[in-house]
């Protein structure tokens, strides 16, 4: 590992390398040595995907700014690239990438697209490392959630048998009280 960037280290290009390629996502050596914004795109895409659960089709969906536009057909791509700007942006602060900027897209330099790659890569990896931890708390909570639901059940069958015998006690009570009169 080389020197930190923030507060993750820039990985080896091997390294970087490796990880992308452990998470389906399609790099070469020359595609470090000479980034192409179609290029960073795909992975930029791969990344919302693979880390938030976002989409292309989705951010097409989030596009509200369109319909205040008069022409909209002319500034479709703009709002599209810019909203897809900033969730990359957002995910990139959330992994330690505080500068992302839209230059990254539009005119990558090898150093920068290097050290993003990095913060992702390590996150990455952090995530993953982690997720066994995380899957065994999920597991216990969804037996918890489970447990509670069978609880709660059997709490409104026992109240609905309480209903049950009070409307039955409500029903024998003049005869009860008739019963204790006569004795």
């Amino acid at each position: 590992m080389l020197q930190g960037s923030g507060f993750y280290p820039t990985l080896k290009s091997q390294d970087i390398l490796d990880v992308m390629r452990q998470m389906e996502i399609p790099i070469v050596d020359e595609d470090l040595e000479k980034p192409t914004p179609q290029r960073v795109q795909i992975w930029y895409e791969a990344f919302l995907y693979i880390l938030k659960g976002i989409s292309l089709e989705q951010l097409g969906d989030d596009i509200e700014l369109l319909d205040h536009t008069d022409y909209p057909e002319s500034h479709s791509d703009d709002i599209f690239l810019l909203s897809f700007y900033h969730n990359m942006s957002t995910l990139l602060r959330q992994v330690g990438v505080d500068d992302f900027s839209l230059r990254d897209m539009l005119k990558p330099e090898p150093a920068r697209v290097r050290r993003i790659l990095s913060g992702v890569c390590n996150f990455a990896m952090f995530r993953d490392d982690r997720m066994p931890v995380l899957e065994k708390y999920t597991v216990q909570a969804d037996q918890q959630a489970e447990r509670l639901e069978a609880m709660q059940q059997e709490l409104d069958q026992v109240n609905a048998h309480i209903a049950t015998i009070k409307q039955q006690r409500e029903q024998e009570q003049p005869r009860v009280n008739s019963l204790q009169t006569e004795n």
